[in-house]
C-alpha cells in the first residue's frame, strides 16, 4: 500500500474577530478518492468547510467538528477548490488534503 500523496493545507489562527475566507485548489480524476484530516478549536463565529468545483459549486461540506478525517470520491476530472469560509471568527483550524490513490 502507497503513501497518501499530500495535495496542500489550509491552516489559521485568529485572535481578533474576523471575516473571510482561505482556499488551495488541486486537481482530481474521476475516481480518485482524497481524505480530509480537520482539526478545529472555534471560539467565537462560524466555520464552514467547503469542496467547490470549477464551476463554483459546492460539492461537499465537512461536518462541524473539533477533529475529523473523512474521505471524498471524485464523479469526474476537474479542478477543485478547498475553502474554510469564516464569519466573526475567533479560535484555530487546520485542514490537510491528501490523495489516497
Amino acid at each position: 500500500m502507497s503513501r497518501p500523496n499530500f495535495l496542500g493545507n489550509i491552516n489559521q489562527s485568529v485572535s481578533d474577530e474576523e471575516t473571510g475566507s482561505s482556499e488551495i485548489s488541486f486537481s482530481a480524476e474521476a475516481g480518485d478518492k482524497i481524505k480530509f484530516s480537520f482539526k478545529s478549536d472555534v471560539r467565537n463565529g462560524n466555520l464552514d468547510i467547503i469542496l467547490y468545483d470549477s464551476m463554483g459549486n459546492s460539492i461537499y461540506q465537512l461536518d462541524k467538528a473539533k477533529a475529523s478525517e473523512t474521505y471524498y470520491t471524485f464523479e469526474k476530472s476537474d479542478i477543485y477548490t478547498l475553502t474554510a469560509e469564516y464569519i466573526d471568527f475567533i479560535g484555530e483550524y487546520s485542514i490537510d488534503v491528501y490523495d489516497t490513490d
